[in-house]
């Protein structure tokens, strides 16, 4: 019983991390993509090439945090948990 408890609240964290990670990078695609086709000026284009590469770092980040949350679920079922 006490294992249902805390797999909510486990499954909530990994599907919030997947999903930030989702909106980050889908945020930088859409700058990258305004960028290319030159959507404002030079300098504009540098800003939103920058966000766009900040926004793939922190989306890849989620993306880690979630994968390595999840593989500690594994190890926890398999009995490989400390």
């Amino acid at each position: 019983m006490e294992s249902e408890q805390h797999s909510r609240p486990n499954r909530l964290i990994m599907v919030c991390s997947f999903a930030g990670a989702a909106a980050f990078l889908f945020f930088a695609l859409a700058l990258l993509l305004d960028a290319i086709y030159g959507h404002g000026g030079g300098a504009g284009n540098i800003i939103r090439v920058g966000v766009a590469v900040g926004s793939l770092f922190i989306g890849f980040f989620l993306l880690a945090v979630g994968t390595l949350y999840r593989l500690s679920f594994d190890d926890e079922r398999a009995g490989h948990g400390l």
